[in-house]
């Protein structure tokens, strides 16, 4: 199931921190991509290799388009904000509906419909070992709203290509869960394992879904993004030169290219490796195309 490696690129060797959620913008065809722990949000140009780069005044999780010069929703620690690239200004949309000192937001995005939805993370899981504190919010015309409690670590959230299945990683347990997504309301039913994995060999982290409904997940630990088809079978398993890969997303002019963002910062225990460029950007050709990522529809 391993692929060679000569199809990994290592397209902007940055040493991010904690390099996430990656997003192609079809319209003007670049990458927006974050540095959680930097914070920064970041837009690169595959054509030039131009990186450009707006510091975030607090730990930066995700984000959600709503095409070229509207604001930016920014998941930031201290609740969602809108990103005005040209002038700078970060207004407040909606407050963190957590503790600060304990919680955060982590990996989010847009459903189909264009609501975004967006994990939580426990700060304090590691010390406490208590599970599912945090939860799943949607935000969309009538504010922030809970959708999944239960939730420890939010990763590995993704759509099905009609929409009608959602997909999230919990870390804590090495599993993959999906759900029924009902398109009309946005709300969670049908809980299911997806996947597993033996958390000694690897991490789920983020992950994207294909054209042909293929769920994509970065294995943090094990260097590789593996790919599962859409009955949760490995498909394959491809190795980088990392050892923390964060999150995929397809982009490019025909989206068959998977961007991979990656850590420098070292979360795993020991002291493996990180590769001559963790944190850096990386592309791979994979022979599947994505998906365009829908727009934010809340104005």
């Amino acid at each position: 199931m391993s692929e060679p490696e000569d199809i990994v690129q290592c397209v902007l060797k940055v040493k991010a921190e904690s390099g996430e959620t990656p997003l192609w913008s079809s319209q003007e065809q670049r990458l927006y991509w974050v540095d959680q722990e930097k914070p920064t949000l970041n837009r690169f140009d595959p054509l030039t290799g131009v990186n450009e780069v707006w510091k975030m005044p607090a730990h930066c999780s995700s984000f959600a388009l709503r095409g070229p010069g509207k604001p930016v929703l920014l998941a930031l620690r201290t609740g969602l904000q809108d990103f005005d690239i040209a002038t700078g200004a970060i207004t407040l949309r909606a407050a963190p509906p957590y503790d600060v000192a304990t919680m955060r937001f982590n990996d989010g995005r847009c459903d189909r419909q264009g609501r975004y939805i967006i994990g939580g993370v426990d700060l304090h899981f590691t010390q406490t070992r208590k599970f599912g504190r945090s939860a799943f919010y949607r935000f969309d015309a009538a504010g922030l709203t809970p959708i999944l409690d239960g939730v420890t670590v939010s990763n590995g959230l993704a759509f099905s290509p009609d929409g009608r299945v959602m997909y999230r990683a919990e870390s804590t347990k090495g599993v993959v869960f999906a759900y029924d997504y009902d398109i009309t309301t946005g709300n969670l039913s049908n809980e299911r394992v997806f996947t597993e994995i033996d958390r000694a060999d690897a991490l789920f982290d983020g992950a994207e879904v294909d054209a042909q409904g293929g769920y994509w997940v970065a294995l943090l630990k094990a260097g590789a993004v593996a790919r599962y088809d859409p009955d949760g079978r490995l498909d394959k398993r491809i190795s980088v030169p990392v050892l923390q890969p964060t999150k995929p997303c397809f982009g490019g002019p025909q989206l068959d290219v998977l961007y991979l963002t990656t850590a420098s910062h070292r979360y795993l225990p020991g002291d493996a490796p990180l590769g001559e460029h963790a944190g850096g950007l990386f592309a791979i050709k994979t022979g599947h195309t994505g998906i365009p990522e829908p727009l934010l529809a809340i104005s």
